[in-house]
């Protein structure tokens, strides 16, 4: 192993750890050091060794791809502190705070700056760019709030966007156009905020250009504004 590379030298010491079949497994980003095509190689190498041999394991790393493509359950850890322990979907879809959004997903989660107004018995929460009614089982939840202000985090997976006004959407302005095969991020202007959007690669839009979003309800996350976590039905 002297005479071989960085790259070579950790798999020779997964393939170390994983010959001596021990119970429990502690792995420190065993693939920092693999270029991007090796790693994503091995990262499926390895979950498939993993699975097979049924060791507990413990695996720390800053990559985040690596962490919920092979965890069972994730810790997200901040400044020496557990800030949440939960299955890699969860921790994705429903963040514990503001830092969690923001920190996991890429791009990460947007939040935009609401208020929390009620209109003929039903809530509804102003932004800076129009209304959002939220979804029959958040209401109940957002009656709660002592305080009106909440942040909407939302996935850029999880806006649709629309070439024509319509019925509950947010009006927003093309910064920033980015084709990535597969599908188009868009970077926009929604009120003081810029949100990123996720569209088909075959959607047309252009810097300047107006649309408005419609955010899926059901996937919104509700964060409390003065403490940043996230808001649960009691």
């Amino acid at each position: 192993p002297a005479q071989l590379s960085g790259g070579q030298r950790q798999r020779v010491a997964v393939a170390r750890a994983i010959a001596v079949q021990a119970m429990v497994l502690l792995m420190d980003e065993p693939l920092s050091n693999l270029d991007a095509l090796l790693r994503l190689e091995m990262r499926a190498e390895l979950k498939r060794l993993l699975q097979e041999i049924k060791a507990t394991t413990l695996y720390v790393t800053h990559d985040q791809v690596e962490a919920l493509s092979l965890g069972d359950r994730i810790a997200v850890m901040r400044s020496g502190q557990i800030l949440q322990c939960d299955t890699p979907l969860n921790v994705y879809d429903k963040p514990a705070d503001l830092f969690i959004g923001g920190f996991i997903g890429n791009p990460p989660m947007n939040f935009l700056e609401g208020e929390v107004q009620m209109r003929d018995d039903q809530i509804i929460v102003r932004t800076g760019a129009g209304e959002i009614h939220p979804s029959s089982k958040d209401q109940a939840m957002l009656r709660q709030l002592k305080e009106p202000s909440v942040l909407v985090g939302i996935r850029a997976e999880n806006i649709e966007t629309l070439s024509a006004p319509a019925h509950n959407t947010l009006q927003a302005t093309v910064l920033v156009v980015e084709p990535l095969g597969s599908h188009n991020l868009l970077t926009m202007q929604v009120g003081p905020e810029r949100v990123k959007v996720n569209t088909d690669a075959d959607f047309k839009a252009r810097p300047g250009q107006t649309l408005w979003l419609r955010l899926n309800a059901e996937k919104i996350r509700w964060i409390d504004k003065s403490s940043g976590r996230a808001l649960v039905l009691d």
